[in-house]
């Protein structure tokens, strides 16, 4: 892999604010290769819009290097290539449209300069790629949320940037629209090869947009990974709960802890297994089609482990069984 392959780089950077006593961003060495889609997730103040700011050139890096395809685009020695000149897009979460232009000039804003019969194919392409042909006259407030939202990704998207920055672009909206525009904006990046950025403090939006995901946390990258990877095999407990509720498991063995998924669990009534941790229930709730199970385990009295259950409606509190997980789940995303 070479340098220009990873179109956004960064190298040892970090970022300090006179108020904070830690770095906002603390020598983080991560890349963004072209044509993926990398997901920052972590919990509020782990740095992630920070880096995403960096990238964009609205700061500076306190030491470091931010490159882009290969080139040092800042540096911790006030290196800067203004934000204009990095040919990026940003998309955030309210939108940032213009409120006094209509959805064909909030399009047309960043293909100032373009030969006019060229610019109006293009925006016209845009509008059409985000289902919003018919609606050019219209303004902002005249749109619904998700339609101001795909209008925000066309004026991003209009000027072609090699690296798309989407800083929390579901945060305002319902989790029935929010479930709707991931997936029409995730198709839409899929469709045209996309390079992009995405910050976000939902696991859903990491789980069903990206490509590849980083964890952050108090501005350090704690994992990187598949999707897939850092929900069944999360490094640590941090990292395990950025995706919902996960159970500390030690092996007998080996004495290394896992963090195993409340759907990964599997209740065995009959206490002569040759598998799984004797238990016993503390409590059952009906969630649903699921039963929301805690169960103490022999070896390890102090720890409750949550289990979901689709066949739960036979076990009571007081119940004794045994427990054990499955080697490779199916991902089930936990439902904030």
């Amino acid at each position: 892999m070479t340098e220009t392959d990873r179109l956004l780089s960064f190298r040892e950077v970090t970022r300090c604010f006179a108020q904070q006593q830690c770095p906002a961003v603390d020598s983080v060495t991560l890349s963004v290769e072209k044509g993926e889609i990398l997901a920052l997730i972590g919990e509020s103040g782990s740095g992630k819009t920070t880096l995403l700011r960096l990238a964009a050139g609205l700061e500076v890096p306190d030491g470091g290097e931010v490159l882009l395809e290969g080139e040092v685009v800042a540096d911790g020695d006030g290196n800067l290539v203004p934000p204009e000149k990095r040919r990026l897009g940003l998309m955030f979460q309210d939108g940032a449209l213009f409120p006094h232009l209509s959805a064909w000039k909030n399009v047309a804003y960043g293909l100032r300069g373009l030969e006019s019969k060229v610019q109006k194919a293009r925006i016209s392409e845009i509008l059409e790629m985000v289902d919003l042909t018919g609606k050019e006259k219209r303004f902002a407030h005249e749109l619904s949320g998700g339609e101001r939202q795909r209008l925000a990704l066309g004026r991003a998207l209009a000027p072609r940037p090699r690296l798309l920055l989407l800083d929390e672009p579901f945060s305002h909206l319902d989790p029935s629209l929010r479930r709707k525009l991931r997936e029409e904006i995730s198709n839409i990046l899929t469709q045209l090869g996309q390079t992009a950025l995405l910050v976000t403090h939902d696991p859903e939006d990491a789980l069903a947009i990206a490509s590849r995901v980083a964890i952050l946390d108090r501005g350090r990258v704690v994992q990187t990974g598949l999707p897939s990877e850092v929900y069944q095999s999360p490094a640590s407990r941090y990292c395990a709960e950025r995706f919902g509720p996960a159970n500390s498991v030690t092996d007998a063995m080996t004495g290394e802890v896992k963090w195993m998924r409340p759907e990964d669990a599997r209740w065995i009534s009959c206490e002569v297994a040759d598998e799984g941790h004797m238990t016993t229930v503390a409590s059952v709730r009906p969630m649903g089609n699921l039963y929301e199970v805690i169960v103490i385990p022999d070896d390890d009295p102090e720890n409750r482990w949550l289990c979901f259950f689709k066949g739960g409606e036979m076990i009571r509190p007081g119940d004794r069984g045994k427990v054990a997980w499955r080697g490779k789940p199916d991902q089930v995303a936990w439902k904030t």
